[in-house]
Protein backbone atom coordinates (compact mmCIF):
# COMPACT_ATOMS: atom_id res chain seq x y z
CA UNK A 1 0.00 0.00 0.00
CA UNK A 2 2.26 2.25 0.81
CA UNK A 3 4.61 1.72 -1.96
CA UNK A 4 2.82 3.09 -4.20
CA UNK A 5 3.26 6.89 -4.77
CA UNK A 6 2.56 9.01 -6.67
CA UNK A 7 3.69 12.72 -7.90
CA UNK A 8 0.78 15.13 -6.45
CA UNK A 9 1.35 18.05 -8.34
CA UNK A 10 0.03 16.48 -11.45
CA UNK A 11 -3.44 15.13 -11.98
CA UNK A 12 -2.88 11.44 -12.66
CA UNK A 13 -5.45 9.48 -14.26
CA UNK A 14 -5.83 5.37 -12.74
CA UNK A 15 -6.92 3.46 -15.72
CA UNK A 16 -8.91 0.16 -16.06
CA UNK A 17 -7.27 -1.84 -18.40
CA UNK A 18 -8.92 -5.40 -20.01
CA UNK A 19 -10.67 -5.27 -17.22
CA UNK A 20 -14.15 -7.00 -18.69
CA UNK A 21 -15.92 -4.34 -17.00
CA UNK A 22 -19.40 -2.63 -18.17
CA UNK A 23 -18.76 0.35 -20.17
CA UNK A 24 -19.94 3.09 -18.09
CA UNK A 25 -22.94 2.12 -16.91
CA UNK A 26 -24.32 -0.45 -18.90
CA UNK A 27 -25.64 -3.16 -17.06
CA UNK A 28 -23.40 -6.28 -17.05
CA UNK A 29 -24.84 -9.30 -18.78
CA UNK A 30 -25.21 -12.76 -18.12
CA UNK A 31 -21.43 -13.81 -20.03
CA UNK A 32 -19.89 -11.38 -17.60
CA UNK A 33 -20.21 -13.20 -14.06
CA UNK A 34 -20.09 -12.24 -10.36
CA UNK A 35 -17.80 -9.14 -11.39
CA UNK A 36 -19.56 -7.04 -9.26
CA UNK A 37 -18.66 -9.66 -6.27
CA UNK A 38 -14.81 -9.90 -7.65
CA UNK A 39 -14.13 -5.65 -7.64
CA UNK A 40 -12.94 -3.35 -5.21
CA UNK A 41 -16.08 -2.43 -3.34
CA UNK A 42 -16.30 1.58 -3.08
CA UNK A 43 -18.25 3.28 -0.64
CA UNK A 44 -19.21 7.18 -1.25
CA UNK A 45 -20.03 9.14 1.46
CA UNK A 46 -20.48 12.89 0.12
CA UNK A 47 -20.89 15.48 3.15
CA UNK A 48 -19.79 18.66 0.80
CA UNK A 49 -21.66 21.19 -1.58
CA UNK A 50 -21.57 20.45 -4.74
CA UNK A 51 -20.24 16.40 -4.70
CA UNK A 52 -23.43 14.71 -5.25
CA UNK A 53 -23.18 13.73 -8.84
CA UNK A 54 -22.75 10.28 -8.09
CA UNK A 55 -24.48 8.89 -11.53
CA UNK A 56 -21.56 10.78 -13.39
CA UNK A 57 -18.58 9.12 -10.98
CA UNK A 58 -20.44 5.73 -11.65
CA UNK A 59 -19.74 6.22 -14.91
CA UNK A 60 -16.34 7.99 -14.97
CA UNK A 61 -15.22 4.90 -12.32
CA UNK A 62 -17.03 1.74 -13.56
CA UNK A 63 -14.21 -0.37 -12.48
CA UNK A 64 -15.19 -0.39 -9.26
CA UNK A 65 -18.30 -2.20 -7.44
CA UNK A 66 -20.23 0.85 -6.12
CA UNK A 67 -22.31 0.51 -2.94
CA UNK A 68 -24.86 1.92 -0.76
CA UNK A 69 -23.33 0.57 2.34
CA UNK A 70 -21.03 1.12 4.22
CA UNK A 71 -20.37 -2.01 6.02
CA UNK A 72 -20.23 -3.87 3.08
CA UNK A 73 -17.32 -2.29 1.37
CA UNK A 74 -13.43 -2.21 1.11
CA UNK A 75 -13.23 1.59 0.75
CA UNK A 76 -15.13 4.04 1.95
CA UNK A 77 -14.60 7.97 0.64
CA UNK A 78 -15.92 10.60 2.63
CA UNK A 79 -15.87 13.91 1.28
CA UNK A 80 -16.34 17.05 2.82
CA UNK A 81 -15.94 20.96 1.51
CA UNK A 82 -15.41 24.64 2.63
CA UNK A 83 -15.61 27.70 0.82
CA UNK A 84 -12.38 28.97 -0.44
CA UNK A 85 -11.02 32.77 -0.16
CA UNK A 86 -11.84 32.91 -4.01
CA UNK A 87 -15.34 31.39 -3.62
CA UNK A 88 -14.45 28.13 -4.80
CA UNK A 89 -14.43 24.91 -3.00
CA UNK A 90 -11.57 22.95 -1.39
CA UNK A 91 -12.82 19.22 -1.18
CA UNK A 92 -11.00 16.83 1.40
CA UNK A 93 -10.91 13.36 0.01
CA UNK A 94 -10.81 10.47 3.33
CA UNK A 95 -10.08 6.54 2.20
CA UNK A 96 -11.25 4.74 4.85
CA UNK A 97 -10.45 0.94 4.64
CA UNK A 98 -12.32 -1.83 5.74
CA UNK A 99 -12.02 -5.86 6.21
CA UNK A 100 -8.94 -6.37 4.43
CA UNK A 101 -7.84 -3.19 3.87
CA UNK A 102 -8.58 -2.07 7.66
CA UNK A 103 -6.57 0.46 9.37
CA UNK A 104 -5.29 1.85 5.86
CA UNK A 105 -6.21 5.53 5.44
CA UNK A 106 -5.06 8.73 3.54
CA UNK A 107 -6.47 12.05 2.92
CA UNK A 108 -6.26 13.98 -0.65
CA UNK A 109 -7.56 17.45 -1.35
CA UNK A 110 -9.12 18.70 -4.27
CA UNK A 111 -9.86 23.10 -4.98
CA UNK A 112 -11.74 24.51 -7.58
CA UNK A 113 -11.93 28.25 -8.78
CA UNK A 114 -14.98 30.09 -8.01
CA UNK A 115 -16.04 30.97 -11.44
CA UNK A 116 -15.73 26.92 -11.98
CA UNK A 117 -19.02 24.82 -13.61
CA UNK A 118 -19.80 22.21 -12.03
CA UNK A 119 -18.70 19.82 -14.53
CA UNK A 120 -15.35 21.27 -14.14
CA UNK A 121 -15.86 20.64 -10.24
CA UNK A 122 -17.05 17.09 -10.95
CA UNK A 123 -14.25 16.23 -12.89
CA UNK A 124 -11.49 17.43 -10.83
CA UNK A 125 -13.08 15.16 -8.05
CA UNK A 126 -13.29 11.84 -10.04
CA UNK A 127 -9.91 12.88 -10.91
CA UNK A 128 -8.48 12.68 -7.59
CA UNK A 129 -10.53 9.89 -6.41
CA UNK A 130 -8.94 7.57 -9.20
CA UNK A 131 -5.94 8.71 -7.98
CA UNK A 132 -6.84 7.98 -4.22
CA UNK A 133 -8.43 4.28 -5.16
CA UNK A 134 -5.14 3.74 -6.64
CA UNK A 135 -2.97 2.02 -3.30
CA UNK A 136 -6.58 -0.20 -3.03
CA UNK A 137 -6.26 -1.21 -6.32
CA UNK A 138 -2.96 -1.98 -6.28
CA UNK A 139 -3.50 -4.42 -3.76
CA UNK A 140 -5.69 -6.63 -5.65
CA UNK A 141 -6.14 -8.99 -8.26
CA UNK A 142 -6.85 -6.16 -10.81
CA UNK A 143 -3.17 -4.67 -9.97
CA UNK A 144 -1.83 -5.97 -13.22
CA UNK A 145 -4.48 -4.45 -15.27
CA UNK A 146 -4.01 -0.97 -14.10
CA UNK A 147 -1.49 1.63 -14.83
CA UNK A 148 -0.80 5.53 -13.82
CA UNK A 149 -0.31 7.75 -16.19
CA UNK A 150 -0.35 11.56 -15.82
CA UNK A 151 -2.90 14.01 -18.25
CA UNK A 152 -1.27 15.95 -20.31
CA UNK A 153 2.42 15.20 -20.42
CA UNK A 154 3.47 16.22 -16.91
CA UNK A 155 5.11 19.37 -15.98
CA UNK A 156 5.47 20.72 -19.03
CA UNK A 157 2.22 19.16 -20.48
CA UNK A 158 -0.10 22.20 -19.13
CA UNK A 159 -1.31 20.14 -16.05
CA UNK A 160 1.44 20.10 -13.84
CA UNK A 161 2.44 23.46 -11.11
CA UNK A 162 3.16 25.98 -13.54
CA UNK A 163 0.79 25.26 -16.67
CA UNK A 164 -2.87 26.19 -17.02
CA UNK A 165 -3.97 23.72 -14.71
CA UNK A 166 -1.98 24.30 -12.32
CA UNK A 167 -1.92 26.52 -8.82
CA UNK A 168 -0.93 30.32 -9.53
CA UNK A 169 1.52 31.41 -6.80
CA UNK A 170 0.58 34.63 -5.05
CA UNK A 171 2.52 37.06 -6.93
CA UNK A 172 1.06 35.56 -10.28
CA UNK A 173 -2.49 36.27 -8.94
CA UNK A 174 -3.45 39.57 -10.64
CA UNK A 175 -6.50 39.81 -8.29
CA UNK A 176 -4.57 39.51 -5.26
CA UNK A 177 -6.45 36.92 -3.87
CA UNK A 178 -9.90 39.09 -3.85
CA UNK A 179 -12.81 37.54 -5.37
CA UNK A 180 -15.90 39.55 -6.12
CA UNK A 181 -20.04 38.56 -6.44
CA UNK A 182 -22.82 40.58 -7.76
CA UNK A 183 -26.39 38.90 -7.80
CA UNK A 184 -29.89 39.64 -7.72
CA UNK A 185 -33.18 38.23 -8.32
CA UNK A 186 -36.90 39.05 -9.00
CA UNK A 187 -40.01 37.04 -7.68
CA UNK A 188 -43.68 38.17 -9.31
CA UNK A 189 -46.69 36.27 -8.70
CA UNK A 190 -50.56 37.29 -8.47
CA UNK A 191 -54.32 36.56 -9.59
CA UNK A 192 -57.13 39.05 -10.23
CA UNK A 193 -57.69 39.95 -6.56
CA UNK A 194 -53.56 39.66 -5.64
CA UNK A 195 -50.31 40.57 -6.67
CA UNK A 196 -46.88 40.21 -4.67
CA UNK A 197 -43.15 40.96 -6.16
CA UNK A 198 -39.94 40.79 -3.96
CA UNK A 199 -36.78 41.57 -5.36
CA UNK A 200 -33.57 40.93 -3.74
CA UNK A 201 -29.87 42.59 -5.06
CA UNK A 202 -26.51 41.40 -3.20
CA UNK A 203 -23.00 42.40 -3.54
CA UNK A 204 -19.92 40.70 -1.87
CA UNK A 205 -15.92 40.84 -1.73
CA UNK A 206 -13.73 38.76 -0.30
CA UNK A 207 -9.72 38.20 0.30
CA UNK A 208 -8.89 35.17 2.76
CA UNK A 209 -5.39 34.21 3.21
CA UNK A 210 -4.01 32.35 5.48
CA UNK A 211 -2.84 35.06 7.84
CA UNK A 212 -6.19 36.97 7.04
CA UNK A 213 -9.52 37.29 6.12
CA UNK A 214 -11.59 39.95 4.56
CA UNK A 215 -15.14 39.92 3.92
CA UNK A 216 -17.85 43.12 2.86
CA UNK A 217 -21.58 42.27 2.14
CA UNK A 218 -24.25 44.28 0.92
CA UNK A 219 -27.79 43.37 0.27
CA UNK A 220 -31.03 45.34 -0.62
CA UNK A 221 -34.56 43.16 -0.46
CA UNK A 222 -37.87 44.89 -0.71
CA UNK A 223 -41.40 42.21 -0.34
CA UNK A 224 -44.36 44.27 -1.30
CA UNK A 225 -47.98 42.58 -1.72
CA UNK A 226 -51.32 44.05 -2.71
CA UNK A 227 -54.41 43.27 -2.26
CA UNK A 228 -57.87 44.43 -3.97
CA UNK A 229 -60.35 44.64 -1.80
CA UNK A 230 -63.11 45.71 -4.32
CA UNK A 231 -63.42 47.98 -7.16
CA UNK A 232 -62.17 51.09 -5.45
CA UNK A 233 -60.18 50.02 -2.71
CA UNK A 234 -56.47 48.34 -2.77
CA UNK A 235 -54.53 47.58 0.36
CA UNK A 236 -50.59 47.92 0.28
CA UNK A 237 -48.26 46.28 2.79
CA UNK A 238 -44.32 46.02 2.38
CA UNK A 239 -41.52 45.25 4.15
CA UNK A 240 -37.99 46.71 2.96
CA UNK A 241 -34.88 46.16 4.56
CA UNK A 242 -30.86 46.77 3.46
CA UNK A 243 -27.63 45.79 5.08
CA UNK A 244 -23.86 46.29 4.67
CA UNK A 245 -21.58 44.42 6.48
CA UNK A 246 -17.73 43.52 6.68
CA UNK A 247 -15.66 40.81 8.37
CA UNK A 248 -11.68 41.53 9.25
CA UNK A 249 -9.63 38.52 10.95
CA UNK A 250 -6.15 38.21 11.52
CA UNK A 251 -4.82 34.49 12.41
CA UNK A 252 -2.53 34.92 15.41
CA UNK A 253 -2.06 30.94 16.01
CA UNK A 254 -3.39 27.66 14.21
CA UNK A 255 -6.13 27.63 16.85
CA UNK A 256 -6.00 31.16 17.50
CA UNK A 257 -7.73 34.41 15.97
CA UNK A 258 -8.62 37.79 16.37
CA UNK A 259 -11.37 39.85 14.01
CA UNK A 260 -14.19 42.31 14.27
CA UNK A 261 -17.25 42.39 12.31
CA UNK A 262 -19.08 45.58 11.72
CA UNK A 263 -22.34 46.46 10.02
CA UNK A 264 -25.13 48.79 9.09
CA UNK A 265 -28.76 48.89 7.56
CA UNK A 266 -32.51 49.32 8.07
CA UNK A 267 -35.23 47.26 8.01
CA UNK A 268 -38.67 48.54 8.49
CA UNK A 269 -40.02 45.34 10.18
CA UNK A 270 -37.90 45.91 13.27
CA UNK A 271 -38.81 49.35 13.34
CA UNK A 272 -35.05 50.50 12.22
CA UNK A 273 -34.73 53.64 10.38
CA UNK A 274 -30.79 53.18 10.41
CA UNK A 275 -28.63 51.26 12.49
CA UNK A 276 -24.87 50.46 12.69
CA UNK A 277 -22.78 48.43 14.88
CA UNK A 278 -18.81 47.32 15.68
CA UNK A 279 -18.39 43.86 17.03
CA UNK A 280 -14.39 42.90 18.22
CA UNK A 281 -13.32 40.05 19.40
CA UNK A 282 -11.64 36.17 19.62
CA UNK A 283 -11.96 32.85 19.12
CA UNK A 284 -10.22 29.67 20.05
CA UNK A 285 -10.61 26.41 17.93
CA UNK A 286 -9.63 23.53 20.25
CA UNK A 287 -9.02 21.77 17.20
CA UNK A 288 -6.44 23.04 14.10
CA UNK A 289 -8.46 25.29 11.85
CA UNK A 290 -6.65 22.79 9.24
CA UNK A 291 -9.40 19.93 10.31
CA UNK A 292 -12.09 21.68 10.12
CA UNK A 293 -13.44 20.64 7.45
CA UNK A 294 -14.12 17.27 9.21
CA UNK A 295 -14.10 18.70 13.30
CA UNK A 296 -13.95 21.76 15.34
CA UNK A 297 -14.82 23.37 18.67
CA UNK A 298 -14.87 26.92 18.79
CA UNK A 299 -15.34 29.64 21.80
CA UNK A 300 -15.80 33.10 20.62
CA UNK A 301 -16.07 36.26 23.15
CA UNK A 302 -17.26 39.80 21.36
CA UNK A 303 -17.94 42.71 22.52
CA UNK A 304 -20.67 44.77 20.30
CA UNK A 305 -21.37 48.62 20.34
CA UNK A 306 -24.61 49.22 18.66
CA UNK A 307 -26.30 52.14 17.16
CA UNK A 308 -30.11 52.83 16.07
CA UNK A 309 -32.91 55.56 14.69
CA UNK A 310 -35.94 54.22 15.09
CA UNK A 311 -38.67 54.93 12.81
CA UNK A 312 -40.84 55.72 15.75
CA UNK A 313 -40.57 55.94 19.64
CA UNK A 314 -39.87 52.57 20.78
CA UNK A 315 -41.91 51.09 24.23
CA UNK A 316 -38.83 52.41 25.99
CA UNK A 317 -39.77 55.98 24.96
CA UNK A 318 -36.83 55.73 22.60
CA UNK A 319 -36.09 57.51 19.16
CA UNK A 320 -32.32 56.97 18.82
CA UNK A 321 -29.78 54.85 21.30
CA UNK A 322 -26.54 53.11 21.65
CA UNK A 323 -26.01 50.73 23.52
CA UNK A 324 -23.15 47.96 24.54
CA UNK A 325 -23.43 43.74 24.35
CA UNK A 326 -21.58 41.46 25.13
CA UNK A 327 -21.79 38.14 23.71
CA UNK A 328 -20.27 34.52 24.49
CA UNK A 329 -20.54 31.07 21.78
CA UNK A 330 -19.72 27.85 21.27
CA UNK A 331 -19.79 25.60 18.38
CA UNK A 332 -18.58 22.25 18.32
CA UNK A 333 -19.31 20.21 14.74
CA UNK A 334 -18.22 16.42 13.63
CA UNK A 335 -18.33 15.11 10.03
CA UNK A 336 -17.53 11.33 10.57
CA UNK A 337 -18.06 7.80 8.65
CA UNK A 338 -20.99 7.58 11.26
CA UNK A 339 -22.95 10.74 10.11
CA UNK A 340 -22.79 14.43 10.80
CA UNK A 341 -23.61 16.33 14.07
CA UNK A 342 -23.42 20.07 15.33
CA UNK A 343 -24.25 21.67 18.27
CA UNK A 344 -24.02 25.73 19.23
CA UNK A 345 -24.91 27.67 22.01
CA UNK A 346 -24.78 31.38 22.57
CA UNK A 347 -25.86 34.12 24.65
CA UNK A 348 -25.34 38.16 24.99
CA UNK A 349 -26.45 40.86 27.09
CA UNK A 350 -26.42 44.59 27.65
CA UNK A 351 -24.32 46.04 30.55
CA UNK A 352 -26.89 49.19 30.60
CA UNK A 353 -29.37 46.92 31.73
CA UNK A 354 -28.51 43.30 32.53
CA UNK A 355 -32.21 42.44 32.26
CA UNK A 356 -31.92 42.66 28.87
CA UNK A 357 -30.57 39.53 27.36
CA UNK A 358 -30.97 36.94 24.83
CA UNK A 359 -29.84 33.18 24.60
CA UNK A 360 -29.67 30.29 21.92
CA UNK A 361 -29.09 27.30 21.62
CA UNK A 362 -29.42 24.67 18.40
CA UNK A 363 -28.14 21.29 16.87
CA UNK A 364 -28.07 19.13 14.23
CA UNK A 365 -27.55 15.50 13.89
CA UNK A 366 -28.02 13.12 10.81
CA UNK A 367 -26.89 9.29 11.84
CA UNK A 368 -26.61 5.69 10.14
CA UNK A 369 -28.13 3.38 12.32
CA UNK A 370 -27.52 0.58 10.60
CA UNK A 371 -27.43 -0.36 7.20
CA UNK A 372 -29.72 1.67 5.18
CA UNK A 373 -31.76 2.99 7.49
CA UNK A 374 -30.62 6.88 8.92
CA UNK A 375 -32.21 9.29 10.95
CA UNK A 376 -31.68 13.38 10.61
CA UNK A 377 -32.98 16.27 13.69
CA UNK A 378 -32.49 19.94 13.40
CA UNK A 379 -33.63 22.66 16.01
CA UNK A 380 -32.71 26.18 17.47
CA UNK A 381 -34.69 27.67 20.34
CA UNK A 382 -33.98 31.38 21.29
CA UNK A 383 -34.78 33.11 24.65
CA UNK A 384 -35.32 36.34 23.98
CA UNK A 385 -35.55 39.50 26.62
CA UNK A 386 -33.69 42.38 24.25
CA UNK A 387 -36.20 43.16 21.96
CA UNK A 388 -35.58 47.31 22.16
CA UNK A 389 -36.71 47.87 18.81
CA UNK A 390 -40.43 47.37 19.82
CA UNK A 391 -42.97 50.18 18.47
CA UNK A 392 -44.53 51.77 21.42
CA UNK A 393 -48.10 51.66 19.36
CA UNK A 394 -47.70 48.06 18.63
CA UNK A 395 -48.71 46.83 15.00
CA UNK A 396 -51.77 46.76 13.61
CA UNK A 397 -54.62 43.86 12.94
CA UNK A 398 -53.20 43.93 9.11
CA UNK A 399 -49.50 44.15 10.00
CA UNK A 400 -49.62 41.30 12.45
CA UNK A 401 -51.81 39.14 9.90
CA UNK A 402 -49.12 39.59 7.33
CA UNK A 403 -46.39 40.03 9.54
CA UNK A 404 -44.91 43.67 8.11
CA UNK A 405 -43.80 44.17 12.00
CA UNK A 406 -41.93 42.02 14.81
CA UNK A 407 -44.06 41.72 17.64
CA UNK A 408 -43.07 41.19 21.53
CA UNK A 409 -42.06 37.75 22.32
CA UNK A 410 -40.53 35.44 24.97
CA UNK A 411 -39.24 33.03 22.86
CA UNK A 412 -38.81 31.36 18.91
CA UNK A 413 -38.06 28.18 17.87
CA UNK A 414 -36.93 26.14 14.38
CA UNK A 415 -37.40 22.16 14.30
CA UNK A 416 -37.29 19.46 12.10
CA UNK A 417 -36.73 15.83 11.95
CA UNK A 418 -36.49 12.99 9.02
CA UNK A 419 -36.16 9.51 8.61
CA UNK A 420 -34.69 7.38 5.06
CA UNK A 421 -34.38 3.44 4.64
CA UNK A 422 -32.54 2.07 1.52
CA UNK A 423 -33.06 -1.43 0.56
CA UNK A 424 -32.50 -3.84 -2.34
CA UNK A 425 -29.45 -4.68 -3.82
CA UNK A 426 -26.46 -3.21 -2.24
CA UNK A 427 -24.69 -2.79 -5.83
CA UNK A 428 -24.83 0.75 -7.55
CA UNK A 429 -23.04 0.38 -10.90
CA UNK A 430 -25.87 0.91 -13.57
CA UNK A 431 -27.12 4.54 -14.51
CA UNK A 432 -29.94 4.79 -16.10
CA UNK A 433 -31.15 8.50 -16.28
CA UNK A 434 -34.10 8.00 -18.85
CA UNK A 435 -37.09 9.92 -17.56
CA UNK A 436 -34.86 11.88 -14.94
CA UNK A 437 -33.47 9.91 -11.62
CA UNK A 438 -30.80 7.64 -11.81
CA UNK A 439 -30.23 3.66 -10.72
CA UNK A 440 -29.98 1.56 -8.12
CA UNK A 441 -31.38 0.80 -4.66
CA UNK A 442 -34.66 1.68 -3.19
CA UNK A 443 -35.56 4.46 -1.17
CA UNK A 444 -38.02 5.12 1.08
CA UNK A 445 -38.61 8.93 2.88
CA UNK A 446 -41.19 9.40 5.69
Amino acid sequence: MGGLRVWLGCVCTVAALGLGAPLHGQEPGPEDGPLAEAALRLYYDCQGFGCWDVDFFRREIPFVSWVRDREVSDVHVLVTSQTTGGGGQQFRLRYIGRGDFEGREQELVVNTAGDATDDEVRRALVARLRLGLGPYLAQTAMADRLQVRPEGGGPSGGRGPGGPGGVMAPEDDPWDFWSFTLGGSAYLSGESSYSSENLNTRVSANRITDAWKLSFSGRFSRYEQNFELDDTATSTYAREEWSASGLVVKSLTPRFSVGTRFGAGRTTYRNEDFRWNVAPGVEFNAFPYTESSRRSLTFQAVMDLRHWDYEEETIFEETAETRVAGTLSSELEFIQPWGRASISAGHSRYFHDTSKWQSTIGGFIEVRLFKGFSVNMSGEYLWIRDQLYLRLEGATEDEILVRQRALSTDFEYRTSFGISYRFGSIFNNVVNPRFGGGGGGMMMFF
